[in-house]
């Protein structure tokens, strides 16, 4: 594939949705060739065909984006979200989960905050976003096969499968009264103008997904996320990733197992917390 409209791509992507692959056209030649095979399109054609059709991007972000996850995932971040919720009681917590890819993540966070309802009286709404819209759907159907990867974190007999989830002969469908808790919808982290539709938020998870992005637009990022906490709201990233080089107002909170962020001048101390359950 030709370098320079190779590039021209990637400029195009990073200017679309902020993942970078200028250094990696290597990568986006290998994702972008199975569209073309499948548009029998050279890339020439291919940027004309994108400048008519603006819908194709929706099509594009299915095969650059990586969806990798499951259920529980890096969940000593998720036991200090449970830990977080105990210190209120009585009250709405917003909470965003972006990417939520197909939605394992969401689920996780949504059957914890479950788990300490009768203990805090926290009514836990979690706002789920993702690029790639075909992932979305999988995510809301809350439906994942029993052979899934999704469940690499469930050992046999675990109480969330069985109180959270109904078995159906081929899988397993999230409840009610989970799904309930969700809402799903499509979000591109580089629409900065979007941001301000969240009002003030709880908590915010971004995890592993900033490592995809420049300095610049992850620079960005941050500070939006910033504006859109609450004072003394939570940053979540995954366990790879660090904002250390970027100036921001963050102050990092680290505890034995983890580390996260706060919008607030003062950090948090560590407190005790009992491991997850399963």
């Amino acid at each position: 594939m030709k370098k320079q409209e190779l590039s021209e791509l990637a400029t195009l992507i990073r200017e679309y949705c902020g993942i970078d692959f200028s250094s990696n056209l290597t990568s986006l030649d290998l994702k972008v060739s199975r569209r073309l095979m499948e548009l029998n399109l050279n890339i020439d054609e291919y940027l004309f065909y994108m400048q008519k059709n603006r819908t194709e991007w929706d099509k594009l972000v299915e095969y650059i984006t990586i969806n990798e996850t499951y259920f529980f995932r890096e969940f000593n971040q998720l036991q200090q979200f449970q830990n977080l919720l105990r210190k209120t009681s009585g009250k709405t917590i917003q909470v965003w989960c972006v990417p939520c890819s197909t939605g394992e993540e969401a689920y996780s966070l949504a059957m914890l905050a479950k788990e300490m309802e009768p203990l805090t009286g926290n009514r836990v709404r979690i706002m789920a976003s993702d690029l790639n819209k075909k992932v979305l759907d999988q995510a809301k159907s809350g439906f994942y096969s029993k052979n899934s990867f999704s469940f690499r974190r469930f050992p046999e007999n675990s109480k969330y499968l069985n109180k959270y989830f109904i078995e159906h002969e081929d899988g397993y469908e999230v409840k009610n009264e989970i799904k309930q808790m969700i809402t799903f919808e499509a979000f591109n982290l580089a629409d900065f103008y979007l941001y301000s539709k969240f009002g003030q938020l709880d908590f915010i998870f971004c995890r592993n997904v900033l490592i995809y992005f420049d300095e610049d637009m992850k620079k960005s990022i941050v500070n939006q996320f910033y504006s859109t906490l609450k004072k003394d709201g939570y940053l979540f990233l995954g366990h790879a990733e660090s904002i250390s080089n970027i100036k921001s107002q963050f102050v990092p909170i680290y505890t034995k197992d983890t580390f996260y962020y706060t919008k607030s001048e003062e950090t948090v101390p560590e407190t005790g917390i009992s491991r997850l359950s399963f």
